[in-house]
């Protein structure tokens, strides 16, 4: 028989790899950037394009962190999560269709 905080450590870690992949994700975003140029973005539509990637990860990466300390996907982590959906979807529409 297994123990009980076995299920428990397993999920703790795979949530922790989740957070530092995201973290890493975080990081070079941050510093070389996401690839994502889109020249004639200007004002809030710039602002949003140049940061809004970048905003996701950061955002997954807090989420992940959540689960990681709580070892179980919590209602907060989720919430942070759609929060990185919502963004994401913001960016998206900055980056393909505002004009």
């Amino acid at each position: 028989m297994t123990e009980p905080h076995s299920g428990r450590s397993r999920v703790r870690t795979m949530y922790g790899i989740a957070a530092a992949v995201a973290l890493l994700v975080t990081v070079i975003f941050a510093t070389l950037g996401d690839g994502v140029d889109v020249r004639e973005a200007s004002g809030l539509r710039g602002v949003i394009v140049d940061g809004g990637h970048t905003l996701v990860w950061v955002l997954l990466t807090v989420a992940f962190a959540i689960a990681t300390v709580r070892a179980r996907w919590t209602r907060l982590a989720g919430a942070v999560a759609v929060a990185a959906g919502i963004v994401y979807a913001v960016f998206l529409v900055a980056v393909f269709l505002w004009r």
